[in-house]
């Protein structure tokens, strides 16, 4: 993309005010039917703090990490325990599940029915468990210990977790790699968007995750395609919610972010509903080093639903549909010189270019879960359709970058997905399924450009379009078995693999993946892990014809060079190795250590004016590094840290050439050289602290950098940005309302001024800085 950024006046500026008018009524709508109400509910105290009343202390907060299978939410830390096998839980252990622990049961709710749910969710976490792989799990309590909380996004979330680093555009880097994430949600992979996952508006929305867990390492073979990380959401349902909630929040760059989250159980059905608007006047990273972007206004509207059915005690059908839609003003950089003559125009100003950018992503997954005697299923079908509509500004871009295009890109993907865990026996469970989905994507452009002669100077200053309209297809199906040996009490050995196969419009290619993960409990205070798998990475299901790359010849759009092989799937050895130490109940530690060769590497880069990322591969890549994590929880305080050292690095680009220029196509092809999204450091560290009903908390995300310049062989400069909040709990008797919470952050502390892209770079398009400092405040009641 062009570093062409600016302003002009700002439409829809009145929106804030008419949002807060209109939310005040309804606050006051609901207050008053609230207190048409008789009785008075239970006040509760915030997460993380001293009950009010003497409770059971949930199972997370009583037995130290390395002892438990599965990581409760609210318990922040990696850890490499086995499963302990599908075997269905007790009374007391499904109250203690994630979602399901006593204080977050809603009141009235028959028990039977909770309990119900709980063995089901545990039956399902079963099903995919992560069996030797690195885990880090967020639940409620660190959610809300980010600044803006639920109101932050996905991004923020996971910026928290060891070994992910931020970059422009809402995007996360996980031990070095570009994008290679799953999402899952419940479970059910969420196919791959267009570029990187959900582009600005960051589809999922915080607010719908009861927990949310990053899977990192040498996965089991139920994981495939994506992995680099998986991304598991465990989303809210009408059963787990302990209340109806309505919030606002916003503050700095005019942003107002409205949300209503509404859930319950009637008969055999729960359901779960999350609505939430954002408008705010920071849409995108500001390209200039400015307190305030110009031309960045932004629209976010997002929808969530969850209904679940239960047949009987063993069997339920659940529905999930999610919508989001965004519109994004391209901020500007005022002052750049004109670099192409357009006729009719002597001049244009920079700051007063108007592109702009709208994402409509939407999917539907329907599953149907069953547990049996020894036999636990999951059963889904799923879509996911998705677009993304540049507009230029078809004068100023032809100024300025000698090209003006308007780009729409859409895609449609539909597949089912089948898992499974059997227990064989006392020391062996296995697991097996199958994933299997189909992709149609098309791109229509419509571009104006000028011509240019032989020596590549513009020609004429009457522009011509060059119309394109082309589409690519792909399929992908992938089918694992593999067994939890439990070897004795210390050692579990989980083995198996899975054969994928990727068909295109321009490739067709498959693989069979060996993976192992040998779990050795040393004692209950320490767990050691060492693990190897093959992965089989597809690429992205976009792909530039060479007619259409050549129809640009002669023109000042046309690439230094016309080479164009088609993307190929990324096929790489992976190896990690480990250990988690409990050094007290409270306090844990994990060392991590990984690495990856690729032959050939997947990476992609941001080219075009439109911010959609295209793919390419190197020939030959690595990846290796080693993180150090620790968290501590205790009684209100909780603690993390992470600190992350990574090399990542690529030889050779030998597919869409043309994105490249021949200077650093040339240099590559006899150089490693390091990939434009690797940090070498990154460290994230927190702190939070719970009494009665008031938290305090604060945090900071460091980098050392990201790459730059020719080749990208600079470096920026590290940054680092310093996050506080704080928030307090009421519990007003003449409201008849449950809880009405209050919170303050303020982000970037310091008001650190930071550069996370300059415009230079492999696939690095324009410059882009982080947030200055900025202050929200947020108001939520409870209902």
């Amino acid at each position: 993309m062009s570093s062409l950024r600016g302003a002009q006046p700002i439409p829809g500026s009145a929106h804030p005010v008419r949002l807060i008018v209109n939310l005040f009524f309804i606050l006051v709508l609901i207050l008053a039917a609230r207190a048409s109400r008789a009785g008075q509910e239970q006040p509760t105290t915030l997460p993380g703090a001293p009950p009010a009343l003497p409770v059971v202390a949930p199972a997370a907060q009583q037995t130290p990490a390395a002892a438990t299978t599965t990581p409760p939410a609210d318990t922040r830390g990696p850890t490499t325990e086995p499963t302990a096998g599908a075997v269905a839980p007790t009374t007391q252990q499904a109250l203690t599940q994630p979602g399901t622990n006593p204080a977050a049961v809603p009141a009235g709710s028959p028990p039977s029915e909770i309990l119900v749910s709980a063995d089901l969710d545990r039956s399902r976490e079963n099903i995919a468990p992560a069996l030797g792989a690195v885990s880090y799990t967020q639940g409620p309590a660190q959610i809300q210990n980010i600044p803006g909380g639920e109101n932050a996004s996905v991004q923020q979330v996971l910026l928290r977790a060891p070994g992910v680093v931020g970059d422009s555009f809402g995007q996360v880097h996980v031990r070095g790699e570009h994008a290679n994430l799953t999402y899952r949600v419940n479970g059910v992979l969420l196919p791959e968007g267009i570029g990187a996952l959900g582009g600005f508006s960051q589809e999922l929305d915080t607010r719908i995750a009861n927990s949310m867990t990053l899977m990192t390492g040498t996965l089991p073979a139920q994981f495939g395609f994506r992995t680099a990380g998986i991304v598991d959401v465990t989303t809210k349902t009408g059963a787990s919610l302990n209340n109806n909630e309505l919030s606002i929040y916003g503050g700095s760059f005019n942003t107002v972010q409205p949300a209503l989250q509404l859930g319950g159980t009637v008969d055999k059905w729960d359901y779960f509903v999350s609505t939430s608007y954002k408008y705010s006047e920071q849409g995108i990273e500001n390209p200039t080093s400015s307190t305030d972007p110009l031309h960045d206004v932004t629209n976010q509207s997002k929808f969530f639903g969850y209904a679940g059915y239960q047949i009987d005690n063993t069997s339920r059908l659940m529905l999930l549909l999610n919508v989001s839609y965004g519109t994004f003003q391209i901020p500007n950089t005022p002052g750049l010189p004109p670099a192409f003559n357009l006729a009719g125009h002597s001049t244009f100003d920079s700051a007063a270019l108007d592109e702009n950018q709208n994402e409509l992503d939407n999917y539907e997954v329907l599953s149907y879960q069953k547990s049996f005697d020894k036999l636990s299923l999951q059963a889904s079908v799923f879509s996911r359709y998705g677009k993304i509509q540049f507009n230029p500004d078809p004068v100023g871009d032809l100024i300025f970058q000698g090209v003006a295009s308007r780009v729409t890109n859409t895609f449609l993907t539909t597949g089912a997905q089948f898992d499974a865990a059997y227990v064989l026996d006392d020391h062996n469970t296995i697991r097996f399924g199958l994933l299997g989905d189909y992709t149609n994507e098309t791109l229509n452009s419509n571009t104006s450009v000028f011509p240019v002669d032989a020596s590549g100077s513009q020609s004429s200053n009457i522009p011509f379009d060059i119309f394109d309209d082309h589409g690519n297809w792909a399929y992908e199906f992938g089918v694992y078995v593999q067994d939890e040996w439990k070897i004795n009490d210390q050692l579990t050995f989980n083995f198996g693999a899975r054969y994928d196969h990727f068909n295109s419009s321009f490739t067709n290619e498959d693989q069979v993946s060996p993976r192992a993960n040998l779990v050795w409990k040393i004692n209950n205070l320490t767990t050691a892990h060492a693990g190897y798998a093959r992965y089989f990475v597809p690429p992205p299901v976009q792909y530039v014809r060479p007619a259409a790359v050549a129809a640009y010849a002669g023109t000042t759009n046309a690439p230094e060079n016309f080479l164009d092989n088609p993307t190929r799937v990324e096929r790489s050895n992976y190896y990690d190795i480990g250990i988690s130490r409990q050094i007290t109940p409270p306090w844990q530690i994990t060392l991590d250590g990984f690495y990856k060769g690729s032959n050939p590497l997947l990476d992609e880069g941001q080219f075009g004016a439109a911010i959609i990322e295209a793919p390419f591969n190197y020939r030959e890549g690595k990846d290796y590094g080693a993180e150090l994590s620790s968290t501590y929880n205790a009684g209100g305080l909780s603690l993390f840290g992470n600190f992350s050292w990574v090399s990542t690095t690529g030889q050779e680009i030998n597919t869409n050439q043309y994105l490249i220029g021949n200077d650093e196509l040339s240099y590559i092809a006899n150089h490693f050289v390091h990939l434009d999204h690797e940090a070498i450091y990154s460290a994230s560290a927190g702190a939070a602290y719970a009494w009665k009903d008031n938290r305090v908390y604060g945090d900071f995300i460091y980098s050392s950098g990201l790459r730059s310049g020719f080749a990208n062989t600079d470096e920026l400069p590290s940054n680092y940005t310093v996050n506080v909040g704080f928030e307090h709990l009421w519990h007003p008797k003449d409201w008849h309302v449950k809880d009405v919470k209050f919170s303050f952050d303020i982000v970037n502390l310091f008001d650190q001024v930071y550069e996370i892209r300059d415009g230079s770079g492999i696939g690095v398009g324009a410059s882009q800085f982080g947030s200055r400092r900025a202050f929200y405040a947020g108001l939520a009641v409870d209902f």
